[in-house]
């Protein structure tokens, strides 16, 4: 199975450069492709403490997802009562979380056979957050819908909500938006299933920060999400990690728009500190190829890059690249053949964000 998906990205991909023409996704040739320079205009950003604290905590909230194999991500509970496992620091110890014992798995989700969109809910009584967490790439409909590339046009969920904020001014229109055709899939489960829950959720914490969150492909869908609950007039905060690149140039323009991503980092680098208040963060690993792919297509948000390879990852090691679009550079010619693929898919460094996201253990 494994030998057969690494061979189907190569074709996707291929086909995908000989067939795309459009404005917003160009192809590309492989011989011209290559890795973004070193940006020497990066502005002079600062990593506080709480700042740093937070990335690390939703970190950690991301690998809790990677215990949803074992069945040991329970819900109803608190975090501290088997909500997850008690082998891990972060659920168990309060040094190493003090509000383990005051945050609930309020609704585990589970998609359907041949859909997207595993993950959890959990309240945060004494923060006041309401978490949204999706998994990573697991199952062989996970690795599929990676994989299907070809780009889909863009329609909200709720057309009739986004419509009406249209008319009102409140947002711009998604002109010739599209995005990646595998990602898409979520929609439908994200339609027939979650967003009710999680806006059921919500209504019962109303003062409460929304936080949607992932890893890989967690970090695809919880920006979708994002996007949903913008649309439904919530103000989520969106952290991501190792995310890949999911939208054309013009849907891409239009998430920016909507997350008010230029506001947020232009009051970032004038106040000199990042800020987890409001707005779409995207953590990257330097070393991490995930967030280059697919090729053709773009991201949105603020960038954070991680800059060490190994962990432990502390606040030093992060460097502010903000909306400047950093990583919008593409692989090199050798990112083309089966054994670089094949090492691309279980790479360290796709997995090394503060802590080993695929473990369930060592937080």
């Amino acid at each position: 199975m494994h030998g057969i998906l690494i061979n189907l990205i190569i074709v996707t991909i291929r086909v995908h450069a000989a067939i795309i023409n459009s404005k917003s996704i160009q192809s590309i040739q492989p011989s011209e492709l290559k890795l973004t320079e070193e940006n020497d205009c990066e502005p002079s950003v600062s990593i506080p403490s709480s700042s740093f604290h937070e990335i690390r905590y939703y970190s950690k909230v991301c690998g809790l997802t990677s215990c949803m194999r074992y069945d040991t991500v329970v819900q109803g509970k608190p975090l501290d009562e088997g909500g997850c496992p008690s082998h891990l620091s972060f659920c168990s110890d309060t040094d190493a979380n003090p509000t383990a014992g005051y945050t609930k798995i309020a609704l585990v989700l589970e998609a359907d056979k041949g859909q997207l969109g595993s993950g959890f809910i959990m309240v945060d009584q004494i923060r006041k957050v309401v978490t949204v967490v999706f998994r990573s790439s697991t199952t062989s409909q996970d690795w599929i819908s990676d994989f299907t590339i070809l780009p889909l046009d863009y329609t909200p969920i709720c057309n009739k909500e986004y419509w009406r904020r249209i008319e009102l001014g409140e947002i711009k229109e998604c002109k010739n938006c599209k995005m990646h055709r595998g990602f898409h899939i979520f929609i439908e489960t994200l339609s027939k299933h979650f967003l009710k829950k999680i806006e059921g959720i919500l209504e019962s914490y109303p003062d409460f920060q929304i936080v949607a969150t992932g890893h890989s492909l967690g970090a695809a869908l919880a920006i979708m999400t994002g996007i949903e609950l913008k649309l439904r007039g919530y103000d989520p905060l969106v952290i991501t990690y190792a995310s890949p690149r999911i939208f054309n140039s013009e849907m891409k323009e239009w998430v920016n728009d909507l997350f008010e991503t230029d506001n947020i980092h232009d009051d970032i680098v004038e106040t000199g500190e990042l800020s987890l208040d409001r707005g779409y963060i995207r953590i990257v690993h330097r070393a991490d190829y995930i967030p280059l792919l697919p090729p053709f297509y773009h991201t949105a948000g603020i960038e954070v890059v991680i800059e060490k390879r190994n962990l432990p990852h502390d606040k030093e090691d992060l460097m502010y690249h903000g909306s400047m679009a950093n990583a919008e550079g593409v692989l090199t010619s050798r990112a083309w053949g089966a054994d670089y693929f094949n090492q691309m898919l279980h790479t360290y460094e796709h997995r090394s964000y503060f802590i080993d996201m695929g473990a369930c253990s060592g937080y």
